[in-house]
């Protein structure tokens, strides 16, 4: 039986801003940004209101969630980072899970855009609050860093049906607008090390930068190419000095 490879887009660091200017390209279900085309985000923001939602059954306006996703909750964070704002829905909710997540709260979010009917919308991976204030300017420092470097790409203005490819031939990979959302070309070794990462998180331990390096028998320079990108893509943190655990 042919397996499936699941594409885990890196979470984009950004303002609120930047989601609700983007545009929505239907062709390859991506939001064209000034930092080019993003699926996942993080950001941080205060909640300004929050909403338990208990429903019958699931109805038109929720008509894109999966059909064995039957749970009936659903929390709504409405959120504010000082430069718009934006919704958050967790489906399939644990009400009790999220208690502590009030009105007034700042939170760090990663999560997966979502797009129906003209309406943007954030369905969080990671939600955790913010006790360092620090963590906030380090976040703006660290976006507008990128902005002021010059690392922002145009936003296609045409609608979708209007777009032409070959307009755009530098800045959109045309190959990827006829894959499948979720089907990509993956480096294997790095998934390896993801996994054995998410394996040893489960109890709070980690794994160590040596005992993944002995585990895999790879180089340590090609170890640390990949732990990096796998915490730029908001996948692992260190919990300790060369301890690795998974979100």
């Amino acid at each position: 039986m042919e397996s499936r490879v699941f594409k885990r887009f890196p979470a984009i660091r950004c303002f609120i801003k930047h989601i609700k200017e983007s545009r929505y390209i239907n062709e390859d279900r991506t939001f064209y940004t000034i930092f080019g085309k993003v699926k996942r985000v993080r950001l941080i923001a205060t909640i300004i209101d929050k909403r338990e939602i208990i429903t019958d059954q699931i109805s038109n306006e929720d008509s894109y969630i999966d059909e064995d996703q039957s749970s009936n909750k659903r929390i709504e964070f409405d959120l504010e980072d000082g430069t718009g704002k934006i919704r958050a829905i967790i489906w399939q909710a644990d009400i009790e899970k999220y208690r502590e997540f009030k009105k007034g709260i700042v939170v760090d979010i990663v999560g997966l855009l979502r797009y129906w009917n003209d309406y943007i919308s954030i369905s969080p991976e990671i939600l955790k609050i913010v006790d360092n204030p620090n963590l906030i300017l380090l976040r703006e420092i660290d976006v507008i860093k990128k902005i002021k470097a010059g690392a922002i790409e145009d936003i296609p203005q045409e609608s979708a049906e209007e777009i032409r490819l070959d307009d755009f031939s530098e800045s959109i990979d045309v190959n990827s607008l006829f894959e499948e959302d979720l089907i990509e070309d993956f480096d294997e070794l790095k998934e390896k090390i993801y996994t054995l990462i998410e394996d040893a998180s489960f109890d709070g331990s980690g794994i160590s930068f040596k005992d993944i390096k002995l585990k895999l028998n790879v180089s340590e320079d090609k170890l640390k190419s990949y732990i990096r990108d796998l915490e730029m893509e908001s996948r692992i943190y260190q919990s300790d000095e060369n301890i690795y655990q998974s979100y």
